[in-house]
């Protein structure tokens, strides 16, 4: 008969549990769990280095996906961005506007930012205010006035209205007023200025029309001229006012040297003649006054080449009286003189008096 152990061993049992070996006997010592190694030295710094540079090409595009998501996201956010639209007016034909218009409004547009980036100002186009049947008073903008584009919507007008106030209409004849600048050259003077046509037809509001005589042009030139001239200019209507025809007219300017009539006082007498001894004689006075009239170019160029002379002959005696006479004077110049005789007298050559002094300064 086999032995039980041997028998359940056969069979594949295991073998019975085995008493505890008592520390005084000999035999194998139980197995231990074995101590976790420790960390090597700089083992967190190489942890960290590899977190921020391992497989950084994809980190930095993880970054960057993000960045963008959070700017799409962001970008849908209504924002608000402010326009000018122009203001165009339909007014009645038998009354004027006479209150001060609007020329553009300030309007908010509000919507996403990538709307407003690609918004282009001539999406919108301009208010058309309608005058035809309005009454004086206040008028107001609204949001109906302006069609929105696509993807936005209209927050705020400013000013939010205006105020409109008519006057009838109505027509006149007024002259026509030339303008001119500067002045012509030295010597020279305008004789006349004139327009062509002289009268001009206007439209516009009753009461300013009552105030209204004339319409100017614009300025005409008249710098350093010597010569008439005719020149073409524009009319210029003050604001409100309208031109019935045409706007352009000409200017036609007279121009001739200036005349003029001058005073020289105290001019020496000089003393002249053949065959006479000069040495024994003078005059009495010894000055005389002179008018000059002509050109003024003429007359300044009289005053430095005349000189106011007697003449005498071998047989003229003391205490005669002679005539002055003008001794260079320039063509085309008229002169009197004052007085016009004097007397001969004995005493310092009149040659050697003041005569040869310069000649007075022109008096008006």
């Amino acid at each position: 008969m086999r032995q039980r152990s041997q028998t359940i061993g056969t069979l594949g049992r295991a073998p019975a549990r085995q008493s505890k070996t008592h520390p005084s006997q000999p035999g194998p010592r139980p197995n231990k769990t074995p101590d976790p190694t420790p960390a090597p030295k700089g083992g967190v710094r190489r942890w960290l280095r590899g977190a921020f540079l391992d497989n950084i090409g994809l980190k930095f595009l993880s970054i960057v996906l993000a960045a963008t998501v959070f700017l799409l996201v962001n970008d849908d956010k209504d924002r608000e961005i402010t326009v000018r639209v122009g203001v165009l007016y339909v007014l009645p034909e038998d009354r004027v506007l006479v209150s001060e218009r609007i020329d553009d409004v300030r309007v908010t547009l509000r919507g996403p930012w990538r709307r407003l980036r690609n918004f282009d100002e001539r999406e919108l186009s301009r208010i058309s205010l309608d005058l035809r049947n309005a009454p004086t008073g206040e008028i107001a903008f609204t949001s109906d006035m302006i069609q929105a584009p696509s993807g936005l919507t209209i927050a705020q007008i400013s000013p939010r209205s205006m105020r409109v106030a008519f006057d009838k209409r109505t027509e006149k004849t007024v002259d026509v007023a030339p303008i001119v600048a500067g002045h012509p050259q030295h010597g020279y003077m305008v004789v006349e200025i004139k327009a062509a046509p002289s009268t001009v037809r206007i439209r516009g509001a009753e009461t300013l029309l009552a105030a209204l005589s004339s319409v100017r042009t614009r300025e005409v030139g008249l710098e350093g001229r010597t010569d008439g001239f005719v020149a073409a200019t524009a009319l210029v209507p003050p604001d409100g006012i309208e031109l019935i025809g045409s706007d352009q007219a000409e200017v036609q300017v007279q121009i001739d040297e200036e005349l003029v009539t001058r005073r020289l006082p105290g001019v020496p007498v000089g003393v002249i003649g053949d065959g006479v001894d000069l040495t024994r004689w003078s005059v009495t006075p010894a000055q005389v006054e002179i008018t000059l009239t002509g050109a003024l170019l003429a007359v300044e160029k009289a005053r430095d080449l005349m000189r106011p002379v007697v003449r005498l002959l071998p047989a003229d005696k003391l205490g005669r009286a002679a005539e002055v006479m003008i001794q260079g004077l320039p063509p085309g110049v008229g002169v009197r003189i004052s007085p016009e005789r004097v007397k001969l007298l004995p005493g310092i050559p009149a040659a050697k008096q003041p005569a040869t002094a310069p000649p007075p300064p022109l008096t008006p």
